[in-house]
């Protein structure tokens, strides 16, 4: 089995034409890593292949693998939370250029855990190439092993020989040599030659060893082609529980949210038991204690059993409370939504029925001059993404009366916030934004999601049951008496996505020069009654819809 890196030119001008004449398959890892000018003094964007490259790869017949957006070590659990968003950035620029979504995945760097190849199992990844380690690091070989399908699990499939300066003729020789029935060798490349100089194989090295591969009859596969071989059920690898970071445990940081939810336990167990009703498994999926644990912790604190809920009633407010985040606040369209940032969504719930609640996300989106400023989960690339800077998450402050705030800056010092207010059958609601660069930010539309999963009298799946009138949308019961309703001043667009299902009235951002602050108003409320004509006619006089001329 051959495999290549990196995503490095030198596949597409010198790897790709050699394979293709002698029949060869193979398999090229793609990472947006290099792509674009870096901080690493060896290499430049001309180094790397363009998206439409890599596509004459797939054209020619070989098998295009995933490699991650930021190559990033996944044997730490932080990154690992974010293998979902670093694989489907790859996948979408691939699907832009007709390439299919890859099957085979390869740890960078060599590095692995537990949390990754759980996160490869949920997304249906089939292969992954776990690299030479933890054989060779430990000294009790010089090479990798082959390849068992019997013994080896396909999420860990080892990489026999990694080439680099220094190998000899004799020693790929030798590796090659250590094909038998029922045992694949597999090699990983990197460039050929590479811009890395520690990772590089020359082209008259390549050839003499691509050449003994043909003169000997080898069968040459990309990855995809050992499906074939595996066995029906996994074979039980003992290294699926090892942890293979080349790191001390106190850099093993943990994903942002779950640090925070430690950090605040019971607040958030009270959160989910009580409130959001979560199982279980979705209160250790935020939290990461295991099972047992964070049961034993619940019944310490006497959290243990979710009491009936408690009706807010006529005279007091809604109940607001930050999302928890593990429970996608989606039903549908979810691969849209990858890795959803929590601090951006909060929970209202309904005064009707307080076990059923909407999540307001505050905000979904913030597009710009700049192009997309922000978004609250992994979808189309941000001007982040596009340099590969990863935003980690950042909770909500909870205020005394029960409202929530919240305020971030960008690597760029552009400023933004929000804040969400309860008051008796609605909450109010403000997005400002501040302009601490040194040009003026222009064209600043903004997405405001609210997300109807939580709350079955109005979760159907279908735009039918909406009205979605600038500056307001409303979304009704099945019955039909019961409303939703929000409202925005400067409001640009009233939409709504059935396959969430959720609805938008987004405000648009006034320009904002240098050292300015903009801000807009909005509101989330409920309505029972059959006249909700005139309750948006009144919505129309308290918020404004964006003038046709802005």
């Amino acid at each position: 089995m051959l495999s290549f890196d990196d995503a490095v030119k030198t596949h597409r001008t010198e790897v790709a034409p050699l394979l293709k004449k002698l029949g060869f398959g193979a398999t090229f890892f793609i990472s947006h890593r290099w792509m674009i000018e870096s901080q690493d003094p060896n290499t430049t964007p001309a180094d790397y292949m363009s998206w439409q490259e890599i596509a004459e790869l797939h054209q020619m017949g070989f098998e295009i693998g995933n490699h991650s957006w930021t190559h990033p070590n996944f044997a730490v659990p932080k990154d690992a939370a974010r293998l979902p968003a670093e694989l489907g950035l790859v996948e979408l620029e691939l699907r832009k250029v007709g390439v299919p979504r890859p099957i085979s995945f390869a740890y960078c760097a060599s590095k692995w855990g537990p949390e990754a190849i759980g996160q490869l199992e949920e997304l249906g990844y089939k292969l992954a190439r776990r690299g030479d380690q933890p054989e060779t690091r430990d000294g009790t070989a010089k090479d990798g092993p082959t390849f068992d399908p019997q013994k080896d699990h396909q999420l860990l499939i080892p990489s026999t020989g990694v080439p680099v300066p220094g190998w000899t003729f004799e020693r790929f020789r030798r590796v090659v040599g250590q094909t038998r029935p029922g045992q694949i060798v597999v090699f990983q490349y990197h460039g050929v030659p590479d811009p890395h100089g520690f990772a590089s194989t020359t082209p008259e090295h390549f050839e003499e060893a691509m050449a003994y591969l043909k003169e000997q009859n080898f069968r040459v596969v990309a990855m995809r082609d050992v499906l074939e071989f595996l066995p029906k059920t996994p074979p039980a690898d003992a290294l699926l529980e090892l942890r293979e970071s080349g790191l001390p445990d106190s850099k093993l940081e943990l994903p942002t949210e779950m640090v925070a939810t430690r950090a605040e336990l019971g607040y958030w167990l009270k959160n989910m038991i009580h409130y959001h009703h979560y199982t279980w498994e979705e209160i250790d999926q935020v939290a990461g204690l295991g099972l047992d644990a964070v049961k034993t912790r619940a019944h310490e604190m006497g959290l243990d059993a979710s009491p009936p809920p408690e009706p807010t009633g006529n005279g007091t407010p809604v109940w607001l409370l930050a999302y928890p985040g593990g429970r996608h606040p989606r039903i549908g369209f979810r691969d849209h939504a990858l890795c959803p940032m929590r601090g951006t969504k909060a929970s209202v719930f309904l005064p009707w029925d307080p076990a059923s609640y909407v999540v307001i996300d505050l905000p979904e989106a913030i597009f710009s001059n700049l192009g997309l400023t922000f978004l609250a989960h992994t979808d189309v690339p941000t001007i982040w993404d596009a340099q590969n800077v990863w935003l980690d998450n950042l909770d909500w402050s909870r205020g005394s009366e029960g409202g929530l705030t919240a305020s971030r800056t960008l690597p760029n010092e552009i400023a933004f916030g929000a804040s969400i207010q309860p008051a008796i059958g609605k909450v109010e609601m403000e997005l400002w934004l501040r302009n601490d660069t040194a040009e003026k930010l222009s064209g600043m539309r903004t997405q405001i999601c609210v997300m109807l999963k939580g709350a079955p009298e109005f979760d159907a799946q279908t735009n039918d049951n909406k009205i979605l009138r600038s500056p307001a949308c409303a979304v009704k019961s099945a019955k039909g008496d019961r409303w939703i309703v929000a409202a925005w001043d400067r409001c640009g667009r009233a939409w709504g996505n059935p396959l969430v299902p959720c609805m938008h009235a987004d405000p648009v951002l006034a320009d904002c020069l240098p050292g300015q602050t903009v801000r807009v108003r909005g509101r989330l409320w409920f309505y029972e009654g059959r006249d909700i004509n005139g309750e948006l006619e009144r919505a129309q006089k308290s918020f404004s819809a964006l003038p046709s001329d802005v």
